[in-house]
């Protein structure tokens, strides 16, 4: 019996930022009445798919993976990920930092300093990132489901 987990993939800040501002944009133009209905059905669609869309990578316990992009939740179409038997999963905090010389980052100094936990699948030297989140909790849980239905170890290093 093929059983399946779905890991959606975090967006980036930006992306909700710029489908927000379009979509408000839109509204303002609508409101004028100065744009033309082709341009305002385009930035419409512009401002739905960048707040809409999302990548999902589906596990498969026999090992038949997929990409997913999907809009509200509804796959629209999926890839094939290369097969992927892993050895064991690990979920460790990973701090990474994110340098800028525009924007909101640059505001406050020239980088930032994020840290998330991160689900990573490990054979031999290979490994796949699956899932990040800011909650220790949510990740824990998450490979903890993954590797019951994959049978491997779980190692969680906080």
């Amino acid at each position: 019996m093929k059983q399946s987990l779905f890991f959606k993939q975090s967006k980036p800040i930006t992306v909700k930022i710029l489908g927000g501002f379009i979509l408000l944009l839109t509204l303002a133009l609508i409101y004028e009445g100065v744009a033309k209905s082709n341009q305002i059905i385009i930035m419409l669609v512009i401002g739905v798919v960048l707040l809409g869309y999302s990548i999902s990578f589906e596990l498969c316990n026999n090992f038949n993976n997929f990409k997913h992009f999907k809009l509200f939740g509804l796959s629209l179409f999926k890839q094939n990920l290369p097969s992927f038997s892993p050895n064991y999963i690990s979920v460790f905090s990973a701090s990474y930092k994110k340098g800028s010389e525009w924007g909101p980052v640059a505001a406050i100094g020239k980088h930032s300093i994020n840290k998330e936990y991160v689900i990573r699948l490990f054979n031999q030297n290979n490994h796949f990132t699956v899932f990040r989140s800011n909650s220790l909790e949510k990740a824990t849980t998450k490979a903890t489901k993954l590797g019951t239905m994959l049978k491997v170890e779980v190692k969680i290093n906080e």
